[in-house]
């Protein structure tokens, strides 16, 4: 797996210099925070408006009745500062350990910059309204060493980024959205986020990238290093991602509030096209949620499939609490609906659900030629068993994992033998 870590490594360095080349410029403005919005949000738009670099020192407040107009189809109408331009906007300076605040404000930054390259970096958000950041249109995006404390939803919402072009709804073959607006690289790395603030019927989230490139003009998307906690749906929730998506090296612990709008929730989730690689991640999974899942790789729809991605050397605990009765969703990696070819490979999985490793039918889709290779479920207490592989999965190949409830069909189960075991003492059961 060091090959897997170089290589991601590799990529991540090459997709920050080159953001860095791109959105490098001339002009640079620095704004010192006064504490007062009648003051602070027209001088931060002002120096965004002029793009180049802006520089944010001090403590700023956003508290004031938000005006910017947001994309048609966002419950939430108004935003407080418009970036439209390319822009870097920092929070620190070089040898400045002190990140700029930002306190409250209706979605602080709104991105609207078709066609150009946007860094947001080194800030501290405290309690914004709605997202911190929500975008709209960009080609290349960085949110990079960013804090978030808090968050207080609107309409029911709250999340730390957004990057959707399917507000209001969730994207389909009928009605994507407007994905072409999202393309380049997008980096959202070292951020720690905590999304406290939110009650059981609230959706907090990371990260969300909803309906995002199209052929010919792809994203390549890196989630990497961040800390996400106290969220009651996905910490990270990807929806058709044309394009390649890399999630490495997040720590999610998610609390034990789960929203009760969205039942079965995920605590990373990937959903219908895109290439997807899922890696290193560590998750403890604490909602008291009969259905709650780790890591879910699924579509629900025959024209989006999911396909090709792998799941690897992730670390996955299980920890609802005490007295949770299991529900037939219940995983720590689950595989769902028009899913084919989807590696799930050498992960631990601990804690305690319904399952370690899941496959099941999703809304007539079955899932097909998915692979459990090699993962390790030791510390694993299973209320059904370590795998089950659900009524509809096709030619599902499992490697090594524990107990297995096979109601599939085609499945192909290789047990090795447990430390200690002879092959020859595993071979006579």
């Amino acid at each position: 797996m060091n090959r897997i870590r170089l290589m991601l490594c590799l990529l991540l360095f090459s997709a920050i210099a080159t953001l860095a080349v791109a959105a490098s410029a001339t002009a640079q403005t620095v704004v010192v925070g006064t504490g007062n919005p009648d003051l602070d949000v027209p001088a931060v738009q002002a120096a965004v408006d002029q793009g180049g670099e802006v520089f944010l020192q001090g403590h700023f407040s956003f508290d004031s009745p938000p005006t910017v107009p947001t994309a048609p189809g966002l419950p939430v109408r108004f935003a407080t500062v418009l970036v439209s331009k390319a822009v870097v906007i920092s929070g620190t300076q070089d040898g400045d350990e002190e990140r700029a605040s930002i306190e409250a404000g209706t979605i602080p930054f709104y991105v609207d910059a078709p066609g150009a390259s946007v860094t947001i970096q080194g800030l501290r958000f405290i309690r914004p309204k709605s997202r911190a950041i929500f975008v709209n249109s960009v080609s290349g995006l960085v949110m990079a060493s960013c804090k978030i404390e808090g968050v207080e939803p609107l309409l029911g919402v709250g999340a730390g980024i957004s990057i959707n072009t399917s507000p209001g709804s969730l994207p389909t073959p009928m009605n994507p959205g407007k994905p072409e607006n999202i393309s380049g690289t997008l980096l959202i790395v070292n951020n720690d986020m905590d999304l406290t603030g939110a009650t059981a019927a609230d959706a907090s989230i990371g990260v969300q990238i909803s309906s995002v490139g199209v052929p010919g003009a792809e994203v390549e998307a890196y989630l990497a290093g961040n800390q996400i906690r106290n969220v009651t749906e996905p910490a990270i929730d990807i929806r058709r991602a044309v394009g390649r998506v890399y999630v490495d090296r997040n720590v999610i612990t998610t609390g034990a509030l789960a929203s009760t709008a969205a039942p079965a929730p995920e605590v990373i989730r990937v959903v219908n096209l895109g290439s997807y690689l899922i890696a290193h991640n560590r998750i403890d999974c604490g909602w008291a949620d009969a259905n709650a899942k780790g890591i879910g790789v699924f579509s629900q729809f025959a024209a989006w499939p999911m396909e090709g991605a792998v799941v690897v050397d992730n670390d996955v605990t299980m920890s609802p609490p005490g007295g949770t009765v299991f529900g037939d969703l219940s995983a720590g990696i689950d595989i769902r609906g028009f899913a084919q070819d989807n590696v799930v490979l050498n992960n631990r999985i601990g804690g305690r659900a319904r399952a370690a490793l899941s496959v099941d039918v999703l809304r007539g889709g079955n899932p097909d030629n998915n692979a459990f290779v090699l993962n390790r479920v030791g510390d694993f207490e299973a209320s059904a068993a370590d795998v089950v592989v659900g009524p509809g999965a096709l030619n599902t190949r499992i490697v090594g994992a524990g107990t297995v409830d096979d109601f599939g069909t085609g499945t192909t189960i290789v047990r090795l033998p447990r430390p200690g075991e002879r092959d020859d003492d595993h071979k006579d059961r």
